[in-house]
C-alpha cells in the first residue's frame, strides 16, 4: 500500500509491502523493516537485512490539532534519536471519493475480509440494529488493527466469524 506523507514539510512517498516480513520503499529506496510497539505510542524500528540492521526507538504523539472529523490525512509529531520530527500521513483508503458522497447500499449486504487477518473483536451481535459507518468487527491484519465499518443501517442478520478465528481476503464475516 502506497501512502503520501509530508515530513517537516517534504513530500515523500511510502510503500508497504508485506513480503515475507515488511519490505518498504521509501522514495524509491527499499529496505527490510521490523516493527512492535513497545508501549502505548512507542516503537522499536528494526531497520535492515537480517541481523545487521539499525534499532531505534521511536515515540508517535497525534497533533493536538487533528481533526476527528474522518479526513484522509493523520498528523503527528515522531520523535526519534534526540529529533523531533512532524509528520502528515495521507490514507488513499480515505481519499474523498469524486462526485460527493455514495449513496448507501440497500438490501442484504455480506460484508467480506478485505485482506487475509484475524478477527480480534466482533463489536456487534445478531439482532443489534446499526447504522451507517458503525464498527462492525476489527481485523489485525499486517500487525495493524483494522476496524471493518457497515456499510449501510440495518440490523445484523448472522455474525459469521469468531474472536481469535483467521480469515482470508473475501470471507464472509457478517451479513446486515
Amino acid at each position: 500500500m502506497k501512502f503520501s506523507i509530508t515530513i517537516d514539510g517534504q513530500p515523500h512517498t511510502l510503500e508497504l509491502i508485506r513480503e515475507n516480513g515488511l519490505r518498504c520503499r521509501l522514495d524509491g529506496c527499499s529496505f527490510e523493516a521490523e516493527v512492535a510497539e513497545v508501549e502505548p505510542g512507542v516503537y522499536s524500528f528494526l531497520i535492515g537485512e537480517g541481523g545487521g540492521g539499525k534499532s531505534f526507538k521511536v515515540r508517535v504523539a497525534p497533533q493536538a490539532d487533528n481533526s476527528s472529523g474522518g479526513g484522509n490525512t493523520g498528523d503527528y509529531t515522531i520523535e526519534m534519536s534526540g529529533a523531533r520530527y512532524r509528520v502528515s500521513v495521507e490514507d488513499p483508503r480515505r481519499r474523498p471519493r469524486q462526485g460527493g458522497a455514495k449513496p448507501a447500499p440497500e438490501g442484504k449486504q455480506n460484508i467480506t475480509a478485505r485482506m487475509p487477518g484475524k478477527v480480534v473483536r466482533i463489536l456487534v451481535s445478531e439482532g443489534q440494529e446499526v447504522q451507517r459507518g458503525q464498527g462492525l468487527i476489527v481485523v489485525e491484519a499486517m500487525k495493524m488493527q483494522n476496524e471493518i465499518q457497515c456499510p449501510a443501517s440495518g440490523r445484523i442478520r448472522k455474525v459469521l466469524v469468531r474472536e481469535g478465528q483467521a480469515v482470508n481476503t473475501g470471507d464472509s464475516m457478517v451479513v446486515v
